[in-house]
């Protein structure tokens, strides 16, 4: 069996990651704030911070808005469970929305019916390495002073219309999982789009503490009193928070990766390709290719499509998986599992027809042809 998806580590990683373990500072260092730079540059956003994962990237924002028991987040039943366990794991519930059949992302026109009084937030999930249209969205959100927050684990530098995913709504989440086009073993990272929620942001990413305050003003971290005697200033705990930071061996992962990135999208946008023209060679009715938007630009973090039954799509990828091709279907929807299904959602008829369905193909760099 060939692998479904592989990192692909080359000499720069090695290199960096020793530079770190040489360095001795394992936290907070060198790569983790050049990557959060290079990265805020690079998608113009108004404040990115590494952390250890997408989950708690997820979660940071979730704390960010002031999510508690009573509000309500409407988010997609198709997608991963950190995007619901970040709103359940602050008293929040999830009302499960439906996706478009097309590209997989939450149906817009079926948000507007499930708000009520206790909505808080809309969590979108950017499917597959797209970054979906939010412009009507966003008028929604302004409509009913709704957060927006942009699940964006798939498709790290994807753009709609020359925006960047995970730069639009008020929050975004990126993911360096090793599954990721980008790795970090786990890492992940938060963008922040709304300033009022900055400030707040850093004490939540130290452990609810005003380090931050204090490190900025670190070469004066003695004041002089009247009777001439010295004092060492001090942080302290301030808000509710945790240990969200990517450590320095992650962030130089990240780092060597973002520095490659254009290598590793050439190489997936190629495979991509070859699997689509093979299919639509094919020519054949009883599947179908999921489609992008004219104006999103992809990162090719999968490659799915659909079979005309459930049936279809079984026998597929079993003979896929016998052939040593490792074809899989995605997500069980949310609302359907034995957790989730203590939640509200709405017409889930999209979701529920199309998700046994789907077949996943392996791809990563390094998958020859």
């Amino acid at each position: 069996m060939i692998y479904f998806s592989k990192p692909t580590i080359s000499k720069k990683e090695f290199s960096n990651i020793n530079k770190v373990l040489k360095s001795g500072v394992l936290t907070n260092g060198y790569y983790q704030k050049k990557t959060e730079l290079l990265i805020g540059n690079k998608i113009k956003s108004k404040f990115i911070a590494l952390t250890q994962s997408c989950t708690d990237a997820l979660e940071l924002a979730s704390s960010l808005i002031n999510l508690k028991p009573g509000d309500e987040v409407i988010m997609p039943s198709y997608t991963f469970t950190s995007t619901a366990n970040a709103v359940v794991l602050n008293g929040a519930k999830p009302v499960f929305a439906d996706v478009n059949p097309f590209d997989l992302n939450i149906n817009i026109n079926h948000i507007e019916s499930l708000i009520s009084k206790k909505t808080k937030a809309i969590f979108v999930v950017h499917y597959g390495g797209n970054c979906m249209d939010l412009t009507q969205l966003l008028k929604i959100k302004k409509k009913y002073n709704l957060f927006l927050i942009e699940d964006t684990a798939h498709s790290f530098l994807s753009k709609y219309n020359n925006q960047y995913a995970g730069t639009i709504g008020d929050i975004g989440t990126f993911s360096f999982h090793e599954t990721k086009n980008i790795v970090g073993g786990q890492g992940g990272a938060i963008s922040i789009n709304n300033e009022r929620l900055i400030k707040r942001a850093n004490y939540l990413l130290d452990k609810g503490t005003d380090r931050i305050d204090f490190l900025k003003d670190h070469k004066k971290q003695f004041i002089s009193e009247k009777n001439n005697k010295l004092k060492k200033k001090y942080y302290s705990w301030v808000d509710v928070g945790s240990e969200y930071r990517a450590s320095e061996l992650t962030s130089a992962l990240i780092y060597s990766q973002f520095i490659r990135r254009d290598e590793i999208h050439k190489k997936r946008k190629k495979i991509w390709q070859s699997y689509l023209h093979f299919l639509l060679k094919l020519n054949n009715k009883n599947i179908e290719i999921f489609k992008n938007h004219e104006k999103s630009k992809s990162v090719y973090h999968l490659f799915a499509f659909k079979a005309k039954n459930e049936k279809l799509a079984s026998v597929i990828r079993h003979y896929l998986q016998s052939k040593g091709i490792p074809a899989t279907f995605h997500y069980v929807p949310l609302h359907s599992s034995p957790f989730g299904k203590k939640f509200k959602h709405g017409n889930m008829k999209i979701t529920n027809s199309i998700w046994k369905r789907i077949i996943r193909l392996p791809l990563y760099p390094e998958l020859k042809k």
